[in-house]
């Protein structure tokens, strides 16, 4: 546990902005201002994350038997639910969704634009009205993309002391 408890990851430079010591470009501001409209209902606080467990519309491929939190729970409403990550250090973090199926953010960002499967329990905020996803055009996943960036902090990813090198 006292490791664990070293291991924080707070330089990045989206909380250097929040301590009013650095200011994003246009387009990290922009993807910023986009997060906080579709994006922070899920990936909230300073971790960017509810902690939730959500069903976001993932393909289900038939070949795993991949149900999601529902192998805990045995729950038929926990069924395809998996947790939401934290956004911290995304940009290195890849491979992304809890099984690894996107390679960039891009792919990420794509997939909640034009790629979400509708299920019985699909998330609330995977609907709206008719629409399934969230519509995002290209300028704004770029812009997204910009301000996911922001959340890596170097000196973390880079310390010595969680190295075996």
């Amino acid at each position: 546990s006292q490791f664990m408890v070293m291991m924080v990851s707070a330089n990045t430079k989206y909380d250097k902005v929040l301590a009013g010591n650095a200011v994003y470009n246009e387009s990290e501001a922009a993807g910023q201002a986009l997060f906080d409209a579709k994006c922070s209902s899920c990936h909230q606080g300073v971790l960017f994350t509810d902690q939730s467990y959500r069903n976001n519309g993932l393909a289900v491929d038939d070949r795993y038997n991949d149900v999601g939190r529902k192998r805990v729970t045995g729950l038929e409403d926990d069924k395809y639910k998996f947790k939401v990550p934290s956004l911290r250090n995304i940009a290195v973090s890849l491979p992304y969704m809890h099984d690894g199926r996107f390679k960039t953010l891009k792919e990420v960002l794509d997939h909640y634009d034009e790629g979400v499967v509708n299920t019985p329990n699909l998330d609330p905020l995977m609907q709206q009205g008719d629409e399934l996803g969230i519509t995002l055009t290209e300028t704004e996943k770029e812009q997204l993309i910009a301000f996911l960036n922001t959340l890596t902090d170097d000196n973390f990813l880079l310390d010595p002391r969680f190295s075996e090198f």
